[in-house]
């Protein structure tokens, strides 16, 4: 994490709920206490919910010593910086199992989002991930339920850009089978 960042997203998110911005997460008072306990797991579900192009990497991954019990024949550690796996190479058989994956392939690599500094967050990220958080803090900060909508609004049309503006930097997501078509086939000009 990086603190610096982490703080001034938080910062923000309380300064839209009319609260002093803040410079610690270990301050006195509400919104540095609540800050504190709920920005991590915010992110962590946001960046496991989506596959988001600037938080993805790609692996080959180790085969551990330890072997499995079952029907599997290696044990491969998982990095301890996923967030979620999102494809195991070669896409034969495997099972996650807590931190470890199974297959019975010698070599396997993994596709997974992981938890990136805070630093590399593109800026349309960061904007919709203050405004998430204002919205979700908005009833323990202020018990203002009205501002918890609002701000979640505005989130979720923020997050719908963001997810569309970071689709377009992965040409095999980002163009739909329609797209793909010539333009005579798209639109009844030819078959």
């Amino acid at each position: 994490m990086n603190a610096t960042v982490a703080i001034s997203i938080c910062s923000n998110a309380l300064v839209l709920l009319g609260h002093d911005a803040i410079s610690s997460f270990s301050e006195n008072g509400t919104g540095a206490k609540v800050a504190d306990m709920f920005y991590e797991s915010t992110l962590l579900s946001i960046l496991g919910g989506y596959r988001w192009n600037f938080a993805s990497k790609q692996t080959k991954l180790s085969m551990l010593t330890e072997k499995p019990l079952n029907r599997w024949q290696y044990s491969y550690q998982i990095p301890t910086d996923n967030v979620r796996v999102i494809t195991v190479y070669p896409t034969g058989d495997y099972e996650i199992v807590g931190d470890k994956i199974y297959s019975n392939n010698k070599n396997l690599e993994l596709d997974y989002i992981y938890r990136p500094d805070e630093s590399f967050f593109p800026a349309i990220f960061r904007e919709a991930l203050e405004l998430h958080l204002a919205s979700k803090w908005a009833i323990p900060v202020t018990e203002n339920a009205t501002n918890a909508g609002v701000y979640f609004d505005m989130a979720e049309k923020l997050w719908r850009k963001a997810k569309n503006i970071d689709s377009k930097s992965d040409t095999s997501r980002g163009v739909s089978a329609a797209a793909a078509l010539p333009y005579a086939m798209r639109h009844g000009r030819g078959r």
